[in-house]
């Protein structure tokens, strides 16, 4: 992420995407449990200010990806299958309830939105973007509900954040990652309520559980070297 490319971008964008870039060296066993992940070592490797890093680094400890210690800095939590767990069940029933109400709901304005995220991960290049889009998909959906409480909680858990995460560990590749979000595209434009809210439950609770199995491969990985 040198500085051309992130010179035009937004500042949320330029967030998400440090953010998405971080998730990543965790996921690649760069960033190890118990590493410190320092503030202007990530500004200098990135070629961009410290201000987006940090503002990355605070929305980490929010989802809980990273804790913070005083006088110390941040570091990266140890995650345990249980914890991934009950974050993906959590997430799988918010969104399962977000995809059954759009579908009794969604108008067709709000179908032509998804419509054009689908064209634009067919387009994404690499993972990041096609993370960012992925977000934007399941916001829509939650949108399409029309429901402020499950809004609040759903933006409050931060739980879509760990797409980033979810995504560097998973075995599908772009292409099949679309082809999910289009088949939940495809049922809520038939407005398949029931339909919908079991795929969507499986889509996230299956993410969940690769990450799982990838933590365990890397935490074997990392004791046979020791």
């Amino acid at each position: 992420m040198g500085r051309e490319s992130v010179r035009s971008l937004s500042k949320g964008t330029l967030r998400g995407q440090i953010r998405a870039y971080i998730q990543r060296q965790i996921a690649s066993g760069r960033y190890r449990a118990g590493d410190r992940v320092v503030e202007t070592q990530l500004a200098k490797e990135l070629n961009v200010s410290q201000a987006p890093v940090r503002e990355a680094i605070l929305e980490l400890s929010a989802m809980g990806l990273l804790e913070e210690r005083p006088y110390s800095g941040s570091f990266v939590r140890r995650l345990t299958p249980e914890d991934i767990e009950d974050i993906y069940n959590t997430r799988a029933f918010l969104d399962q309830y977000a995809a059954e109400k759009a579908a009794r709901r969604i108008t067709e304005r709000e179908l032509e939105g998804l419509a054009r995220l689908l064209r634009e991960m067919d387009e994404a290049e690499d993972i990041a973007v096609f993370v960012e889009k992925d977000i934007a998909f399941h916001a829509a959906v939650v949108d399409a509900a029309g429901s402020p409480a499950l809004k609040r909680m759903w933006e409050g858990l931060r739980l879509v954040e760990w797409t980033g995460l979810s995504a560097s560990a998973t075995r599908n590749t772009l292409p099949e990652l679309a082809e999910q979000h289009r088949q939940i595209y495809e049922l809520l434009r038939q407005h398949d309520d029931h339909t919908v809210g079991a795929y969507v439950f499986l889509h996230i609770k299956n993410f969940g559980e690769e990450l799982k199995r990838h933590l365990r491969e890397k935490e074997a990985a990392e004791n046979a070297e020791a």
